[in-house]
């Protein structure tokens, strides 16, 4: 197994790809015991399917092959236009019977706390539990106050997303600048809107 960095992130490596029967591809990663009981992990957005090591130690400490891949667009994993979240499922089911696994756990995270709950509710043959960590909570609901409580970034990229694609590509794209090659102080600098203060 590769050495992480200091970050405690794999090192920025190509995961290997999963070709489903559409055509698309995923990048996908399997870690941990062979035979050891399948936790999927649904990454947040953004995200890939490049699990922490923290996360890994977690999972491979009690004994489970952790599993995760990019959702489309994310990573090198195809992109899929229109995508909704409900469409994961396929894309689950096709890693799983590609892995030859009957039963699994599921968990999302912020942005894949959604897609595991998709998850579990179509495939319950095949998902024992789910679990969804500060997942978001549906769009649109007349009685929730969707964005209440988020940070001043949180709410422009979503304003963003409302807008359309070329919205918020743009927004994306000038985000990425100050990123791009950050130190971790520079990242928590540009993140401050998003982190409480024992972050």
């Amino acid at each position: 197994m590769s050495k992480e960095d200091d970050h405690g992130l794999m090192p920025d490596t190509a995961l290997p790809h999963l070709t489903l029967a559409d055509g698309r591809a995923l990048d996908l990663s399997v870690t941990g015991p062979e035979n050891g009981p399948v936790l999927v992990v649904h990454h947040g957005t953004p995200g890939s399917g490049r699990p922490f090591r923290a996360m890994e130690r977690a999972a491979h400490g009690r004994g489970l092959r952790l599993v995760s891949w990019s959702r489309p667009g994310y990573g090198t994993s195809t992109r899929q236009p229109g995508r909704r979240v409900v469409e994961v499922v396929d894309d689950a089911a096709a890693v799983l019977d590609h892995l030859q696994v009957e039963r699994c756990l599921v968990a999302g995270v912020s942005g894949g706390g959604p897609h595991a709950l998709a998850t579990a509710a179509r495939l319950p043959a095949r998902v024992a539990g789910v679990l969804s960590i500060a997942g978001a909570a549906p769009y649109g609901e007349p009685d929730l106050d969707w964005l209440a409580g988020m940070g001043g970034d949180n709410i422009e990229e979503f304003g963003a997303t409302l807008e359309g694609e070329i919205a918020l590509r743009a927004y994306l794209d000038h985000a990425a600048l100050g990123l791009r090659g950050a130190t971790p102080a520079e990242v928590v600098e540009q993140m401050r809107s998003l982190l409480p203060p024992v972050d």
